[in-house]
């Protein structure tokens, strides 16, 4: 069970680099930095093809370590692209803080809870990286509507250091359950 919660908190952390929660700040985002919808389009596309990119490279990351170590590093940097949002002071050094996001959320923690999955169960692998999968689910029914409902009375750069904290949060708890990694 310690894996299959391991895996599911994974694949719910990565939200935070998904396309659906970042692009509920879109709108803040554009009129912080005076983007039109070409220009922030272009800044989002950008930024995800050169993290897809990447990830020809650092998915290989998932092959030569542990989920528990690796997690720990890939948590932390998707921790500083979360503050690094809330403190990016134009449009072009957007372009790093979203492929950040991009790679490290969208990007690694969906490989790291994936390849898990693979690497743990053999006999129930695909049982396993179905359970694991819900946390994909379970972000994009709850993480829209609580920071929506925050995004009424807070900053969209607070948001943005909520969103870290709640990474941050997640830490200790993968580390005790891949304790025996």
């Amino acid at each position: 069970w310690s894996f299959l919660l391991a895996g599911f908190l994974l694949t719910f952390t990565s939200s935070f680099g998904q396309t659906y929660f970042i692009s509920l700040f879109a709108g803040e985002i554009k009129t912080s930095f005076g983007l039109t919808d070409g220009g922030w389009g272009a800044i989002y596309t950008i930024a995800t093809t050169l993290s897809a990119v990447t990830m020809i490279w650092a998915g290989v990351l998932t092959d030569r370590f542990r989920v528990r170590q690796l997690s720990l590093a890939v948590m932390i940097l998707l921790a500083l692209a979360c503050i690094s949002i809330a403190l990016v002071p134009n449009g072009i050094l957007l372009i790093g803080v979203i492929y950040a996001l991009r790679l490290m959320g969208q990007g690694m923690m969906s490989q790291l809870g994936a390849v898990s999955m693979s690497r743990w169960f053999v006999a129930a692998r695909g049982r396993a990286i179905s359970l694991a999968s819900m946390g994909f689910a379970a972000g994009q029914a709850l993480l829209p509507i609580v920071f929506v409902a925050l995004l009424v009375s807070y900053d969209w750069r607070i948001l943005w250091v909520l969103a870290a904290v709640c990474v941050v949060a997640v830490i200790p708890a993968m580390q005790f359950l891949l304790r025996q990694e």
